[in-house]
């Protein structure tokens, strides 16, 4: 979709593009909230990582996050999600001698904006989804541009699977 044919881009000043990244914070920030994680932006990214995570669990366990957000259709069942993503973030997210875990989280939204959020007084209902995937020790890749990366469809970006994610990498803990 080119700005032109963007019908909100003149209207209210803001690329869907730029709605799209919007909404994926968002919808992180809320994600997390509700696990009981506090999130921080880094100011700059230039190393792959646009949020971390981080929690009150004995060893302060981070999580750092590379988000995405797409409005493309991916397949429906249970079918993995293939992705295509920048070759320079596939590498910074295979490393594996890190302090810091990182993932990839790719948030799916309806094609249309209007569709991305029902409000109401009794709810609030973000929609769709997001996913999450560790690319940590993948092999490197000749690729120029992208590389496609497959995220099972059971790795749900869910409040208790960042639980699950802080806790196992607080039981890791100093090496």
């Amino acid at each position: 979709m080119t700005n032109q044919d963007d019908p909100y881009q003149g209207a209210l000043g803001m690329a869907t593009t730029a709605r799209q990244e919007a909404f994926g914070d968002v919808f992180l920030q809320a994600v997390a909230s509700v696990a009981g994680c506090a999130v921080a932006k880094p100011r700059t990214d230039n190393d792959s990582i646009d949020w971390t995570l981080s929690c009150k669990l004995p060893r302060r366990p981070k999580l750092d996050i590379q988000m995405k957000t797409t409005a493309e259709p991916v397949a429906d069942g249970n079918e993995p999600i293939r992705y295509r993503l920048k070759v320079k973030n596939y590498t910074d997210l295979t490393l594996t001698e890190l302090l810091t875990p990182r993932i990839l989280v790719l948030v799916i939204l309806p094609t249309s904006p209007d569709d991305w959020l029902t409000l109401t007084a009794e709810q609030v209902v973000l929609k769709r989804c997001a996913y999450w995937v560790s690319l940590a020790g993948k092999p490197a890749r000749d690729n120029a541009t992208t590389v496609t990366v497959t995220i099972p469809r059971t790795n749900l970006l869910t409040p208790e699977a960042v639980r699950k994610m802080m806790a196992k990498i607080d039981a890791a803990g100093a090496r």
